[in-house]
This record gives structure tokens, C-alpha cells and sequence, in this order.
């Protein structure tokens, strides 16, 4: 054993000084007139040729989202209003969802966009899945205490190389690292896997991460809202954030009304390196579709919100209504689902508006309210 140890260190000597490092050559003229500000485009403004996160709280469907994406990047169809630029072939590296999963997602996704048979081809074409969940892959390892590259690695920049994809995804991040036990040195070490992987195969990298609880809790929006450390942010080029907005919240931001069945989300872009500062992008999923919408101006929200609240409010009181309850002002904000200053707005409009009343009661004794709440549509009873 003493031997093996010394032969080992012997040709780790001998691999270091035959391999030594070089320093660069003075800049050539053909450098100088051909060297670009910043790397290939992917998605303008929202993929690079380079390493990024997307950032999400566990459970908001943050992998569908990216298959909904990786659809348009295959087919080369805008996405979210941004442009396509280098449409290719995906890779997605699984530790988590089954290949058989993903693939009826995107098999629901593409019945729902309506795609054709071509459109269908070309995305089983294109996307590549490896459900590697069990098998120990990782693209760090440990040596005397440092995280260095893994063998394991250069294996697979060789087999990502040979599919030259536009874009690799690693989901989640968790499971291609040393742990979390040195949370810094081992993130530090999955950016520069994943600037080997960039440099050697020229495409892009994203890692699926999960939000910390405290930012989760927080809605963070900010670079830093990854669980971990910040060995991770700083080294990215590209961060999604993504978090889930309450009905009112998505109201008042877009105002688009949510359905039963929808989901809002809002998607910053808090560090994009290469492009200019990025505003939020809101998010709508229907099944498994996503649509997008701006902020809205505050009076179009504002307007949005008070009739999202009239339509809560009035249907509230038809029901209480035809069950034999005659709310007063007080007690219907005792039952409101919305917040009391919200509830007293609403009433006055739907007052001011002559689609709720206030009906006289004809008393014959003492006590109890002189007047109720009435929907208009709705016929007085005795």
C-alpha cells in the first residue's frame, strides 16, 4: 500500500509538470479585430452561452416551465415575446423526475400547443433526457480537501460534445456537487464545471435550484434567494428567480384575473451579465401552458382588483342571500374572504353602482338591524 501511495503521487508529479501551466501569447491583430463583447445568444435576453440558475420554491413546477421553454428553443419559436437566436438540440440531466415523466409532460404540452406532427418529431429529436437519479453522478469530487473536477466529467463533456446541444440543464443542482458541507467551495466548484462544459462544447449551462426557506417564506426576488451560499450568484451569468403570486397579488400586478384552475407566478431576472437590466416577467399556467404578461399601469390594476373584489363580494352576497342570510355592512365583513378595508370599497362601489341595495326592514319591536344587503338581480322574499 505504501508503494501504490507513492506511485500514485509519483505520476500525479510527473502529469503536473508535463502539463504545467502556460501563460498566454500577446494579443494577435486577427484577436483584436474579431474579439466579441459578450457570448452567443441563445434566447435574447434570456439564455446565454454560458452558466446560469433558474431559482424556484419546491412544488411551483419549475421543470415544467422549462420544458415549455425548451419547446420553443427547439422549434425555434419566440419565447415570451423574446427571440429564438440559436435553436438546437437540449440535454436535460435528471437526478429527480423519471425520463418517463418528462416525457408526458412534454407529450401534454405539445397536445395542448396545438403542435404538428413535424413540430412533434422534431422535439423527440431534440431533446435528450437522462434520468441519472440513483447513479451517483457527480461533476465535483474532493482531493486533499479541495473540490476539484471529477473524472466523471470528462466523460461527460465528451458525450454532451458529440450531441452539440444549445443548451444543457442539470436538475436539481443538489445532486451534482460534494454536498453542502463546505456550501461555498462546492458551488464555486459546479461554476467552473460548468464553465469546462461551456468552453469545451459551446453551449449553454443551467442549473435548477431550489430557493432557501427564509427566502421562500420572504418571496425573495434577489440573486442570493438559492439555497446555500453565494459562491453560487456570483459566479452565474444568468439567474431566473421565479415565485408563486396569490390571486389578489397577481390581480393587482397584471390586471388579468386568474381562473380556478390557473397559476400565477412572477419571473425576475435579478443578474443577466449580458444584457441590460431585465423587469419582471409575470406568468400564467393554464394546464400545461404558460402565458406572459407585463406590469400592469396602476390604474389598469387598480380597476382589475375592484372587479375581481365586486364579482367575490356580490356573489358572496347572493348566496348568504338565497340561504335565508341578510347581511348588514358588519357582518359581511365578518365573512368577507378579503380584507376588511377591501370589503368596505367594495360594497360602496357596488352600492354607488345600484347592484347591491339596502333594503328596509319593517320592525315590530326593538333591536336588530333596520336595513340588509340585497343583489338587485336578486327578488325580495318574505
Amino acid at each position: 500500500m505504501t508503494f501504490a501511495a507513492a506511485f500514485f503521487d509519483e505520476m500525479d508529479r510527473r502529469e503536473e509538470r508535463a502539463h504545467s501551466l502556460q501563460l498566454g501569447d500577446p494579443i494577435t491583430l486577427t484577436e483584436w479585430n474579431t474579439a466579441t463583447p459578450k457570448p452567443r445568444t441563445i434566447i435574447d435576453r434570456w439564455f446565454y452561452e454560458d452558466v446560469g440558475v433558474f431559482i424556484a420554491p419546491g412544488g411551483t413546477g419549475k421543470t415544467t416551465l422549462l420544458l415549455f421553454q425548451i419547446i420553443h428553443l427547439i422549434l425555434g419559436l419566440d419565447l415570451f415575446g423574446l427571440e429564438v437566436r440559436a435553436p438546437g438540440p437540449v440535454i436535460i440531466i435528471t437526478a429527480e423526475d423519471s425520463r418517463e415523466t418528462l416525457i408526458a409532460r412534454l407529450r401534454f404540452m405539445c397536445h395542448q400547443l396545438n403542435l404538428t406532427d413535424e413540430q412533434k418529431a422534431a422535439i423527440r429529436e431534440g431533446v435528450i433526457i437522462t434520468d441519472v437519479s440513483g447513479r451517483g453522478l457527480k461533476l465535483t469530487t474532493v482531493e486533499k480537501d479541495v473540490v476539484m473536477p471529477s473524472k466523471q466529467l470528462d466523460r461527460l463533456i465528451v458525450e454532451v460534445g458529440l450531441r452539440c446541444p444549445s443548451l444543457l440543464i442539470f436538475d436539481p443542482m443538489v445532486s451534482f456537487g460534494v454536498g453542502e458541507s463546505r456550501i461555498n467551495d462546492a458551488e464555486q466548484g459546479l461554476i467552473e464545471a460548468g464553465r469546462r462544459i461551456r468552453n469545451a462544447v459551446g453551449c449553454g449551462v443551467i442549473y435548477v435550484h431550489h430557493t432557501g426557506k427564509a427566502n421562500a417564506r420572504d418571496e425573495s426576488l434577489d440573486q442570493y434567494s438559492g439555497r446555500g451560499g453565494s459562491a453560487l450568484a456570483d459566479g452565474a451569468r444568468m439567474i431566473h428567480v421565479l415565485q408563486r403570486l396569490q390571486p389578489g397579488e397577481w390581480t393587482s400586478k397584471t390586471g388579468d384575473i386568474l381562473g380556478p384552475k390557473d397559476s400565477g407566478f412572477v419571473l425576475a431576472r435579478p443578474k443577466m451579465t449580458w444584457c441590460e437590466p431585465q423587469p419582471h416577467l409575470y406568468i400564467k399556467r393554464q394546464g400545461f401552458v404558460f402565458d406572459y404578461f407585463e406590469a400592469a399601469a396602476p390604474e389598469e390594476a387598480i380597476a382589475a382588483m375592484m372587479k375581481k373584489n365586486a364579482e367575490l363580494i356580490l356573489q358572496l352576497l347572493k348566496d348568504e342571500y338565497l340561504k335565508g342570510t341578510r347581511h348588514t355592512g358588519r357582518t359581511l365583513e365578518a365573512i368577507s374572504p378579503i380584507q376588511q378595508k377591501q370589503t368596505r370599497l367594495t360594497l360602496q362601489h357596488l352600492l354607488a353602482n345600484g347592484l347591491v341595495v339596502n333594503e328596509k326592514v319593517q320592525r315590530t319591536g326593538r333591536g336588530g338591524a333596520s336595513s340588509f344587503l340585497r343583489p338587485l338581480d336578486v327578488p325580495m322574499t318574505t
